[in-house]
């Protein structure tokens, strides 16, 4: 989860929402993220993340900036070897 001083868990100044974009240019390949689009609402990310990515996309996915876990390389590299399974670490990396 984002920690108190992470610009994700801040609103916008208009209150806007950051949506992660995920794209996948046709169905033999793996989903990727492209980017970010910030919105008030779902609706409105959709119609942005179409804009910029419907004319070359099989299919594309948004989801809560504030509600994916981003690791780092080094990070998710070490603490992969050293947590139990299922343990989250409340100083892994976010950003």
């Amino acid at each position: 989860m984002p920690t108190d001083d992470d610009p994700r868990s801040k609103p916008r100044i208009d209150g806007s929402r950051q949506w992660e974009v995920f794209f996948r240019e046709n169905d033999a390949e793996p989903m990727r993220h492209v980017g970010s689009v910030t919105a008030p609402s779902i609706d409105l990310a959709t119609e942005q993340a179409r804009t910029l990515f419907d004319f070359a996309a099989s299919a594309l996915w948004l989801c809560p900036a504030d509600e994916v876990r981003r690791l780092g390389g080094n990070d998710l590299a070490a603490k992969g070897r050293d947590d139990s399974a299922g343990e989250t670490d409340p100083e892994v990396t976010h950003g």
